[in-house]
């Protein structure tokens, strides 16, 4: 094809910015590639030990992104695969890194010299974080759904000790400078809030307040939720209901496990409901702690408006006691919603914390308000500045030498470089391909989004975490609220009193095909919840039409992972009599006349992997209940567990099972008058099994790796979990099967065909059997099968960024397989030496930033500018340094050489090296 002139060039490129959509890295909507986890980071940005390099979790594209220093910023080199849903990353040494995969309960061990995955390390259910310390050196991971950490040998990876974690869900891992402690901050420790059951409340519960109205009828007989207060149980009120209660809440929110004996040596409470980021001050081994927490304990929508939860920071000296703060002491709860100025200054879901290299700071990112609260390094938390960072900021890491922060932003998947003496923004790049479809992208900030309430610091995030729950119960009535009738088709039920008692936060996954929503089916769909950001969340009006879209597109994506307590082939563990058995569990529950004369299945649906919901609303004195309540989905059961009201126990958490969480386990569910259980206690024991290992949804073989590193390439084990992987995909069409390794130096990606046969990412190469792709594996050139969800194979193997072309064709014509933008035939290589090329330029056009993409075949001088069509210098991106031979890349964040904002246009980008010169055109959005 002949060139265009380059006026006429221009004008064609800018009639196609016209065209484009506003996420430029997801052009494609809610793509059947594309899964909606939403997984939550935890550390998911570090420097390296030498501070060479900076390393990025690509949560969404399930990728480590490397970013090497260009004119002291970071500028992406590499982006290496490892498992699904990376959420963390530490770094070992400057070699080797350890990514923590949360839907692939592993992880990925990393040299960072092959850019390759050389190991991957099975640890357990959703692993969250990892640290080293000890004498000797041990790797310290968090096994969120064991409530355990586990310790391993960073050499041999055998597992040396678990230690048991006295809270639910350990989280974020930190150590203190000497490495001998390491502290444990915990998701789900609670408030030591429970609850008492609707029959022992009865008619004792505080009145309420504002008074019920008058135009109501009798309220319904609902549980109570109370606090343990030092030894002593009580209500909102102050009374005391120490008579019926026996057991222990024990508020577990950061352990200290000593590296010397692998024990928990102490715990802390009263920090936060949900504590989310962690970590240590260098020079004072002081801890910081950042929260939510809940005030659950207060009764009724209008007492709670605008203040759901309080968002806070704690700051614990080494062997002293914590110091906690509000990090909002500038709002005023009292009148709801508050001005602007209040909301602008908020901070929420604060998701992330690090300190500055002299202790004197400590940096916070808020998750709600897309801020940077700057806090004094002690004793007590003061936030001295709240600084606008990128959408969704997760993580920071500070880089003393050069004078830095860095901050990773969720939304868009950016990093984000400040200037540490004058807070300013110097650049934001992306962190590589984003494969997130727009709606999701764009739906995000509206759950996430502390503007969707009253103060700016609240969110629906705020108890549904990241999607999902945050394991309390809230009362949530309203006793001047109207009495609802029942919905159009439901006969026999009473309608929905505004007095509707504690509820159990639901999960916000897999809504779709559910019927009805909460559990009295009170609400017709997600747009009816659009109340709720008046009425509880505290704005002034609800959100417009496109917003809640937005909003419900978000939601209504969200997935479970798979179910742990499923065989990867979807099947079920048995066991012998006597013993409960999952396997007898579902042939009772399908088959068996347990409740009515009727099986399970046929109120609670779970045919073909349904959620466990026919969508019924069932009278109130059909459940010995005394409200009507739906019949509820059954998905995140096994997440329920750890709640035991014997007395004398001491509990991880305070709720348990059913709408108001009053039942501690499910076989003191099962034992209701209302079932028939002929097998007695062992048969429910084996429902129960069944029901704590029922399908998420989800195949429990998605996430499931195993890698091939030339000794184990003819181990039975390794080749039997292949095979079972392969006869998964091949029978039941549940998931895909991608192969990730290197050939001959370079990365290389497989999809499985079925049949045994493996396609790879170059055409015209033949396909080939599970054997000879095993036999590719070795030492730096290992080979990594994942399962991944059905439909996202071709993506994730062998077509990163869904142009059509694949992978190993792109890297052989000098495309990026990561832009979909840049195809081969797009990039033209002019004539120059051997390795020497100007490979793409994107995002193209951009609005943040973009990234020049270029190899050197030899060490060279390197000169790059921007310029506009006068053919005036804007920017200097380089200015004749030497740089190594190899893949390189440069970083324009739009601005002009004085660090102003360049506007709207074509520009031109000019590169020359010692092999070559090439110029190209670049659009600027704004």
């Amino acid at each position: 094809m002949r060139r265009l002139p380059a006026l006429l060039a221009c004008l064609a490129l800018l009639l196609g910015v016209l065209l484009l959509p506003g996420h430029l890295t997801s052009h494609i909507a809610l793509n059947p590639d594309f899964t909606h986890f939403e997984s939550a980071h935890v550390h998911p940005l570090v420097l390296m030990p030498g501070g060479s390099k900076l390393l990025a979790v690509n949560t969404s594209d399930n990728r480590l992104s490397v970013f090497t220093f260009v004119g002291g910023l970071p500028s992406r080199s590499v982006d290496i695969p490892v498992g699904l849903e990376p959420v963390s990353v530490a770094a070992l040494n400057d070699s080797t890194v350890w990514v923590v995969n949360q839907l692939s309960d592993n992880v990925s061990v990393v040299d960072l010299k092959t850019s390759h995955v050389r190991a991957t390390l099975p640890v357990g259910d959703e692993p969250a974080d990892v640290v080293f310390a000890g004498t000797p050196l041990r790797a310290y991971v968090s096994v969120a759904q064991e409530d355990v950490v586990k310790v391993y040998d960073p050499v041999s990876l055998a597992l040396t000790n678990t230690i048991a974690i006295p809270g639910r869900a350990p989280r974020a891992l930190a150590t203190n400078s000497g490495r001998t402690t390491v502290y444990v901050a915990v998701l789900n420790g609670g408030n030591r809030t429970s609850v008492l059951s609707f029959g022992e409340a009865f008619d004792s519960l505080p009145s309420p307040n504002p008074p019920m109205s008058i135009t109501l009828p009798p309220a319904p007989h609902v549980a109570l939720i109370v606090q343990q207060q030092g030894n002593d149980w009580r209500d909102e009120s102050g009374k005391l209901w120490n008579s019926k209660i026996k057991y222990t809440a024990l508020d577990t929110d950061l352990a200290e496990i000593s590296t010397a004996s692998n024990s928990v040596t102490r715990v802390l409470g009263e920090l936060g409901s949900s504590v989310l980021g962690l970590a240590v001050n260098p020079l004072t081994d002081a801890v910081a702690a950042t929260s939510l927490d809940a005030r659950n304990l207060t009764r009724f929508e209008n007492n709670l408006r605008g203040h759901t939860v309080d968002t806070r920071v704690a700051y614990v000296a080494p062997a002293g006691a914590a110091v906690v703060a509000n990090l909002n002491p500038h709002i005023n709860y009292s009148v709801t919603p508050g001005p602007a100025s209040e909301a602008d200054s908020a901070i929420g879901t604060p998701s992330g914390v690090t300190w500055s290299a002299d202790g004197a700071r400590a940096y916070v990112t808020s998750l709600a308000s897309n801020r940077l609260g700057v806090l004094a390094g002690g004793p007590t938390p003061v936030v001295l500045a709240r600084v606008p960072v990128v959408a969704g900021p997760t993580g920071v890491a500070v880089d003393a030498v050069r004078g830095r922060i860095y901050v990773l932003g969720r939304n868009r998947a950016q990093l984000q470089t400040l200037a540490a003496s004058s807070l300013t923004s110097l650049a934001i790049t992306t962190l590589g391909f984003d494969p997130t479809p727009n709606e999701i992208v764009n739906g995000r900030r509206f759950f996430y989004g502390g503007f969707t309430s009253g103060h700016g610091d609240q969110s629906c995030a705020s108890c549904h975490l990241f999607g999902d729950l945050d394991q309390l119960a809230w009362d949530l009535g309203n006793p001047q609220g109207a009495h609802l009738p029942p919905p159009p088709g439901f006969i026999g039920l009473e309608g929905f009193h505004p007095m509707k008692g504690p509820m159990m936060t639901q999960s916000l996954r897999g809504v779709p095909n559910t019927g009805r929503l909460h559990w009295r089916a009170d609400r017709t769909n997600l747009a009816a919840f659009n109340v709720a950001f008046v009425d509880l969340m505290g704005r002034a009006a609800p959100l417009p039409d496109s917003q809640m879209t937005a909003f419900s597109d978000f939601v209504n994506n969200l997935v479970y992972p798979p179910n742990p307590h499923q065989f990867i082939d979807r099947s079920f563990a048995d066991a012998p009599s006597g013993q409960p058995s999952a396997q007898r569990g579902r042939q009772s529950y399908f088959f068996a006349a347990l409740d009515g004369g009727q099986p399970c299945n046929v109120c609670h649906a779970a045919t073909n992997f349904a959620p466990g919901t026919n969508g019924a609303i069932f009278p109130d004195d059909v459940l010995l209940e005394d409200q009507d309540m739906k019949v509820p989905q059954l998905r995140n059961l096994y997440t329920k567990s750890g709640f035991n009201d014997a007395p004398g126990a001491q509990n991880k958490r305070g709720f348990g099972f059913t709408h108001d969480g009053a039942f501690d386990d499910l076989v003191d569910f099962l034992r209701l008058p209302v079932f028939t259980f002929p097998g007695g206690d062992p048969q429910r024991r084996d429902v129960e099994a069944f029901l704590m290992a029922f399908d998420t949804g989800m195949a429990p073989a998605v996430g499931v790796q195993v890698t091939f590193r030339g000794p184990n390439n003819l181990d039975p084990v390794a080749i039997a979990r292949l095979d079972t992987l392969r006869r998964v995909s091949d029978d039941s069409l549940h998931v895909d099967l991608i192969a990730k390794g290197r050939v001959a130096g370079a990365p290389r990606g497989w999809l499985y065909l079925g049949g045994d046969q493996w396609m790879p990412d170059v055409t015209g190469q033949a396909q080939i059997g599970s054997a000879a792709l095993r036999a590719l594996g070795g030492t730096g050139s290992e080979v990594t099968i994942t399962a991944v969800p059905r439909g996202s194979g071709t993506r994730m193997g062998i077509d990163r960024d869904r142009d059509g072309f694949l992978d190993g064709d792109e890297r052989l014509a000098h495309s990026d397989p990561a832009n979909p933008t840049s195809i081969p035939g797009s990039v033209s290589v002019p004539r120059g030496d051997r390795g020497f090329a100007l490979h793409s330029i994107g995002p193209n056009p951009f609005r943040a930033a973009t990234e020049i993409r270029f190899s050197l075949g030899r060490a060279s001088r390197v000169e790059c500018g921007v310029f506009d069509l006068f053919g005036r210098r804007v920017a200097t991106l380089a200015s004749g340094e030497t740089l190594e031979a190899g893949a390189r890349l440069l970083q324009w964040s739009g601005r002009d050489t004085d660090g102003r904002p360049v506007a709207s246009g074509v520009y031109y980008v000019k590169l020359v090296t010692d092999g070559g010169h090439w110029t190209r055109p670049l659009v600027k959005l704004r």
